[in-house]
């Protein structure tokens, strides 16, 4: 009997913690809450290692938890909906959305409970409380960026179109995460999408801005500094449709084809005019040009962050921005030509891809002159067109041609030899006969020759 009493005994005491446990474990451990009020997310950890990176872990697990409960719409009245842009940022920015709930969760509850293995973390958000914090943040969105909007619109008002600018780019910014939401917004006046209103406003200061150059064209010696500058004169339309010299507006300077080297950009004075002078030229192409447009760069280059950046770049999409361009015709070195063109064995003095070549480089490169003692250099181009074998398919076939193609420069004065290239194996294909296949090769020979032998050409001094 006393040892039935003991047995007893131990079994009780053994058993005690475990009952300890059970009765001290919250019923939100045992089994995950269902309450439609709430999101909810529940996180555990096994006690292991660092006391404050097992705590770190279970916190982390739950809030993520929780944080895929909330289902992020696009709504209609949505910026991404509303105005146009390139589907890679859409699909960046909704992915974003789905994965940034995390970030900005604030105002949840969080409870633990632990025993002597496990840590458990439970975090509840009101699903009430969150739509009420949500929606404040959004009406402080749209109020900011209405307020902007007024700002634009008020130096729009005296044609200050850079300053109507900047404020419409902070508006965009204070935008910047609520894209995926309704942005209507109600004012005295009525009510509008603050988003599109914004996109909008931007749009009609780029129309309302029209850039002329003081002159359509220029002829510049190539290596010599031009010493008249590159001049701009920018007009704005005012309210009453009066056109007014646009001042302090900011203009950026480009080779939109060719490429030299420009003095440092500029605002427009009082009179509207901003220049720009070339120091030097590095293209050797005949028929170049400059662009002026609006220096994007002065709303954004203050900004380190790049999400901000590639959404400015949407509210400022560079195709519509006010620009203008200058022709410029560099006088070029003259050359005399000398052709030899063989098309399936026989010789073809007048050879239509000799022609063709000779466009190109007259356009870019040289003024070719009939006269060989008159000229600076002496160019001299092969071509060799050859048929190849015909290959059969299923109802048609298929005729091929091969070409080959050389080009030397030399110069006139000392007889040397400064530039020589060539091409070859150029294949051109098609269905019917060889003449087709003969017009194909020549249009991929003279690709060729823009995509490899041009850039090496332009490196030559000449």
């Amino acid at each position: 009997m006393k040892n039935l009493t003991y047995l007893l005994t131990l079994v009780v005491l053994f058993s005690l913690p475990f009952t300890s446990d059970a009765k001290r474990k919250p019923d939100w451990v045992k089994q995950r809450p269902n309450d439609p009020t709430y999101f909810i997310g529940i996180g555990m950890t096994a006690k292991e290692g660092s006391e404050v990176e097992y705590r770190r872990n279970a916190r982390n697990v739950a809030l993520k938890q929780m944080s895929s409960e909330i289902k992020v719409t696009i709504s209609s009245n949505s910026v991404l909906r509303k105005i146009e842009t390139d589907n890679d940022f859409k699909e960046a920015y909704e992915s974003k959305v789905e994965t940034s709930v995390l970030e900005t969760l604030e105002g949840y509850e969080v409870i633990t409970w632990e025993d002597r293995k496990e840590y458990w973390v439970m975090a509840r958000l009101s699903k009430e409380r969150y739509a009420r914090m949500k929606e404040m943040k959004l009406d402080k969105a749209k109020m900011m960026a209405g307020s902007f909007i007024m700002d634009a619109k008020k130096a729009i008002a005296v044609n200050d179109a850079f300053s109507a600018l900047n404020y419409l780019s902070k508006a965009a910014g204070s935008l910047r995460d609520h894209l995926e939401d309704d942005l209507t917004y109600k004012t005295v006046d009525g009510t509008y999408n603050v988003g599109t209103e914004v996109f909008s406003t931007i749009q009609d200061v780029f129309r309302r801005t029209e850039l002329l150059p003081v002159q359509p064209g220029y002829q510049i010696q190539f290596s010599k500094q031009l010493q008249v500058p590159i001049g701009v004169n920018a007009l704005f339309v005012s309210n009453n449709g009066e056109k007014v010299a646009l001042t302090g507006f900011p203009l950026a300077f480009h080779f939109s084809k060719g490429e030299g080297l420009l003095s440092s950009q500029a605002k427009t004075n009082l009179d509207g005019y901003a220049g720009v002078s070339i120091t030097r030229l590095i293209s050797k192409r005949k028929v170049q040009e400059i662009t002026a447009t609006f220096d994007f760069s002065h709303a954004i280059d203050n900004e380190t962050d790049e999400e901000l950046k590639k959404l400015l770049q949407v509210f400022f999409p560079a195709k519509q921005m006010p620009t203008t361009a200058i022709k410029l015709e560099v006088q070029k070195s003259k050359a005399y030509l000398i052709t030899e063109e063989k098309v399936f064995g026989e010789e073809n003095d007048k050879g239509a891809f000799s022609s063709m070549i000779k466009t190109e480089l007259n356009n870019n490169f040289f003024t070719f002159t009939q006269n060989k003692e008159d000229s600076d250099f002496i160019v001299k181009i092969s071509s060799n067109f050859v048929s190849g074998d015909k290959r059969k398919g299923q109802g048609y076939e298929v005729y091929l041609v091969f070409a080959d193609f050389s080009i030397t420069i030399t110069d006139t004065k000392s007889q040397t030899e400064i530039f020589a290239d060539e091409l070859s194996g150029i294949r051109g294909m098609r269905p019917g006969n060889h003449e087709y296949a003969l017009k194909d090769s020549r249009t991929k020979l003279i690709e060729q020759f823009k995509k490899e032998i041009e850039p090496r050409l332009e490196q030559v001094d000449m």
